[in-house]
């Protein structure tokens, strides 16, 4: 039995392949079978089967194994460059370490499964490795894109899987992981289906389908692309989403749908219809869009918490809401500002309702604990005065003790600030701050496995979550010493939001604990650029963490890494 590492490939379409050209195709294999063995062999590998359309190969080491991988790939897309699309062939790769035995010639281990089941979530040309060889290939300079922790067909637990990002193939039949939904969503608008219409309809339609892209286009963090793709087939463009219109029409009535879509998934999010006559057409053009606008916008930007907003029947008012949700995910002192005027505004304008106050509190909260706010221990005393508002208003949400309990909990009043969480009522459980900040609270009392589970309700609750949950959950998991977990998330964290300090600091430290010194180095060199007059010492000596041995743990991490002098 030996420490091997296994690089498992399969052939994406290779069915397909098959029946538009059986000779081609066959040749074609042979060719690659020649191709795999010269570099598994020069890269001191050993060739254990190559059948149909896939092969394993064990090599001693993970950087011989990614370097036939990488030589196998690159050759093919120089054939690849010669041939029509639909002849095109790439496989799917994915690595695996761990004990493999050899009997006879047949090399047996559960590294070898783990490959196989990897290899399925790589995109087409491309290559996918667990977390084993991942803190093997201890080099700064290779990137890696992390899939996060994935379940594999048959086995108990999951595995942390990495996308390697350096391969020369492209993006087509790409595998898409966005949990973290933190990039702002991309929509198609598809041209409207006007079959058997007459011309009226067909004008009227036409006007419908501008006024939907006009008011689509004004929400922030949305793209909206006006694709000119025929209906009932995929935008031209690569996008996440897709809105399908069209019109029927029955003599004098009319009816009209709008389909929301996945694109991933091709799965319906949100269907609309309406019936009408066909001199009602063109007024039902602006409530239409304001129907499908507000269902994207709840579906795919704002979240759950918006479908409560609507209850103040005031426009004015739930624009500002909205406004200043997307103020504060800017994540800077202007925007945070700005986000406090508007909150503020609906608070004057809506005493009897909850939402204002409530907002304004979070808000002020986030602005002390982000160092916005110009005299942190006024901007607690006035969140903690909002928040008990929000509370007297009839606040069904539980934000408002959730505010509470994170001033407290800064404050370091431990005691209220947990007597606030275990008292928390939800009598509508769809508010992801929340459940945000009472995981946040968690995670500084150490009770990392409860801020875990409120954060993954937090950000299954939210069209695009705001970056704090994930990187408080990456913090979260590594206090909890689920280092692969923390690094993984940590890292796609920075892959949106790259000056994310909280976020460096936790991959800093993970890598240190998982052996990873060359990177831990890298990214403790990350932190000193962009982080220049940032003391980590203060840093960490503010961040009320109740249980020291945690804080003492990362300081001791990140001086390893060289991001904080020692002393």
């Amino acid at each position: 039995m030996a420490d091997l590492v296994a690089l498992n490939a399969d052939v994406v379409g290779y069915s397909a392949l098959m029946a538009d050209d059986l000779e081609t195709t066959t040749a074609t294999m042979r060719s690659y079978h020649e191709l795999v063995g010269e570099q598994v062999a020069a890269n001191s590998g050993v060739l254990a089967n190559f059948v149909g359309d896939s092969f394993m190969a064990v090599f001693e080491d993970p950087m011989r194994a990614l370097r036939a991988a990488i030589a196998i790939t690159a050759e093919i897309e120089n054939r690849n460059d010669d041939l029509p699309t639909q002849r095109k062939v790439r496989f799917r790769m994915g690595m695996d370490q761990g004990p493999v035995n050899r009997v006879a010639d047949d090399y047996l281990g559960e590294a070898l499964n783990i490959a196989a089941r990897i290899q399925e979530l790589a995109p087409a040309g491309g290559l996918a490795v667990s977390s084993e060889v991942y803190r093997a290939l201890d080099e700064p300079a290779l990137r890696f894109r992390p899939l996060g922790p994935q379940l594999l067909k048959n086995l108990p637990d999951k595995v942390s899987v990495y996308e390697f990002a350096d391969f020369p193939s492209d993006d087509s039949g790409r595998t898409v992981h966005r949990s973290l939904e933190l990039e702002s969503p991309t929509l198609a608008v598809l041209p409207i289906h006007t079959e058997m219409v007459d011309d009226t309809v067909r004008s009227a339609a036409g006007m419908i389908r501008s006024d939907l892209i006009h008011r689509l286009a004004a929400i922030p963090d949305l793209d909206v692309v006006d694709s000119p793709s025929e209906p009932g087939s995929k935008p031209l463009v690569a996008t996440h989403y897709m809105v399908e219109t069209g019109v029927h029409q029955f003599g004098s009535n009319v009816r009209v749908f709008a389909v929301l879509f996945d694109m991933d998934t091709m799965n319906v999010v949100k269907s609309h219809k309406w019936m009408t006559t066909v001199d009602e057409l063109f007024a039902l053009s602006e409530d239409l869009a304001e129907d499908v606008t507000r269902s994207v916008e709840v579906e795919l930007v704002v979240g759950e918490p918006a479908r409560f907003y609507a209850e103040l029947d005031d426009a004015a008012a739930i624009e500002n809401v909205y406004l200043g949700w997307y103020h504060l995910r800017n994540d800077t002192r202007e925007g945070w500002q700005r986000a406090l005027e508007l909150f503020g505004e609906v608070a004057q304008s809506h005493p009897d309702h909850s939402y204002g106050f409530v907002l304004s509190g979070f808000a002020l909260w986030l602005g002390a604990t982000n160092g916005w706010a110009s005299d942190n221990e006024a901007a607690f005393s006035e969140a903690l005065e909002m928040a008990h508002r929000g509370a007297e208003s009839g606040d069904q949400t539980g934000m408002a003790q959730a505010v509470e309990a994170a001033v407290l909990m800064s404050r370091g009043s431990v005691d209220e600030a947990l007597a606030k969480l275990d008292n928390l009522e939800i009598v509508r459980p769809t508010c992801d701050v929340t459940y945000g900040l009472a995981g946040s609270v968690r995670r500084y009392l150490g009770q990392w496995e409860q801020a875990v589970e409120l954060l993954d309700k937090a950000m299954r609750l939210t069209g695009i979550n705001k970056p704090w949950y994930p990187t408080v959950k990456a913090s979260s998991l590594f206090a909890g010493g689920r280092l692969d977990e923390a690094v993984s998330l940590a890292a796609a964290v920075l892959e949106h939001q790259p000056s994310n300090l909280e976020a460096l600091l936790v991959l800093a430290a993970a890598q240190v604990e998982l052996g990873l010194e060359r990177r831990a180095r890298a990214t403790g060199e990350l932190i000193k650029q962009r982080f220049p007059s940032v003391d980590v010492h203060d840093w960490l000596d503010k961040t009320p963490y109740q249980r020291r041995e945690i804080v003492e743990r990362w300081r001791d991490d990140l001086e390893s890494a060289g991001a904080a002098a020692s002393g």
